[in-house]
């Protein structure tokens, strides 16, 4: 299936200091996935949190690599930069809005954590930055 043209959501290099995040935890709490981003301040260490709320699945793996589900060349550019995307034309997006009667959003979202070494597929039916 393909995933369609992509925008950028967030780009986490507006907040993250140049080497990047230090830590990632990924975690599900009441049908939503919680990413943690954890990373180097002046005073410490702080943490920022993606919430993906109403997840319909999600896929993670190493980056860079083989995948399962392949990035068309505009969303990879955004990726290596450290954006979360969103692929607005995404045929498995659509196929689980169909699954759900079309009574649910469904949106398609990619991030590579580049520190880590982390590529994050996420099909949600939207995703929030906590502070």
């Amino acid at each position: 299936m393909k995933n369609g043209y992509s925008i950028e959501v967030f780009d986490f290099y507006e907040w993250l200091p140049g080497h990047g995040e230090r830590r990632v935890g990924i975690r599900t709490e009441e049908g939503d996935l919680l990413v943690t981003i954890f990373y180097d301040e002046t005073y410490g260490v702080h943490e920022r949190e993606l919430r993906f709320a109403s997840v319909c699945s999600f896929y993670v793996q190493a980056f860079t690599g083989p995948s399962l589900l392949a990035a068309e060349d505009c969303a990879t550019s955004s990726i290596l930069r450290g954006a979360l995307v969103e692929y607005l034309d995404s045929e498995v997006a659509v196929a689980w809005a169909r699954h759900f009667g079309d009574v649910r959003v469904v949106r398609h979202y990619s991030v590579a954590f580049l520190a880590e070494n982390l590529l994050l597929v996420v099909l949600a039916g939207g995703v929030s930055l906590g502070e």
